[in-house]
């Protein structure tokens, strides 16, 4: 079955996915920073008219950022697991954010290779983060997508 979030991103070309990745981010980040445990349509709305998102990247950044809140324990648990003697109170919250979302992604989006995944992770941990992020947020999306594989049982 085709998640909505699959969906939502077919007709979208790599450059749209990108931006549309930042701003499903930036949504992730918004929640954490204002302490809310769920996503609601007013928090949408909200974001959706103080960002410059254009219409057809709406549908693709609400689903990202809905599968996350639906499996937020999950994607916490599978990111903690992953990343080597962090707690997730001591990951930066951009990088946690990053985090997040790309995993929620190698989670319910298999028909995307996980190297694309990986590397767009990593470019907004540089866009956004430290000197340090890009390379913290490709290991531990290694291990996320290694975990998943060994999961699925395709192997590690």
């Amino acid at each position: 079955m085709i998640s909505r979030w699959s969906r939502a991103g077919a007709a979208l070309s790599p450059a749209q996915l990108r931006d549309a990745r930042r701003f499903a981010v930036q949504i992730v980040y918004q929640l954490e920073a204002s302490q809310q445990v769920f996503l609601s349509e007013s928090v949408l709305t909200a974001f959706f008219s103080q960002n410059e998102v254009a219409g057809d990247l709406h549908e693709y950044v609400t689903s990202a950022a809905q599968t996350f809140a639906e499996k937020r324990e999950a994607v916490d648990m599978l990111i903690e697991s992953s990343a080597s003697n962090w707690k997730l109170s001591r990951i930066a919250r951009v990088d946690l954010a990053i985090l997040r979302i790309c995993t929620a992604e190698l989670m319910t989006r298999p028909e995307v290779p996980k190297d694309v995944i990986i590397y767009e992770g990593v470019e907004l941990g540089k866009q956004f983060g430290s000197t340090a992020s890009g390379s913290f947020i490709n290991g531990v999306l290694d291990n996320v997508a290694k975990r998943i594989q060994a999961a699925d049982g395709s192997g590690a």
